[in-house]
């Protein structure tokens, strides 16, 4: 049989089937969940404002502080900075090594095998495809 007749004959099929009916009881207790949600006292405001006036103090004060110390190392004095400086050179003449020594030399052999754990994949797709009928298309 072809798909589109396949197709066709299921469409019928279903459409004559009866259409569900929902059960009695139904728009009697959404009618109950919607006066209940009706009934239902508002939230309670949340935010800043609605804190205790301690934790309102405390956090007041802890934002400060952050402001202040955001302030002190931008106006801190050149020597940490000048620190700073040297070990990231150092961190980057590092790195330099450990990629000329380890992952230079070994970046085309993973580059190789990426492209086959790809090809591989791709193919195992077509594979499935071809098993299933093509059922994986629209």
């Amino acid at each position: 049989m072809d798909p589109a007749d396949l197709d066709r004959r299921l469409d019928r099929e279903l459409r004559a089937l009866p259409r569900p009916r929902a059960p009695l009881t139904l728009v009697p207790r959404v009618m109950a969940a919607a006066a209940r949600q009706a009934a239902a006292p508002a939230p309670a405001p949340t935010g800043w404002s609605t804190w205790p006036r301690s934790w309102q103090t405390a956090a007041l004060a802890a934002l400060v502080a952050v402001c202040a110390g955001i302030a002190w190392l931008l106006t801190a004095p050149p020597a940490p900075v000048a620190e700073m400086a040297r070990t990231a050179g150092e961190t980057a003449a590092l790195m330099r090594v450990l990629w000329d020594v380890l992952l230079q030399p070994a970046a085309p052999y993973l580059l190789v095998l990426g492209v086959a754990f790809a090809l591989a994949c791709a193919a195992a797709w077509a594979a499935l495809d071809v098993a299933l009928g093509g059922a994986s298309q629209s």
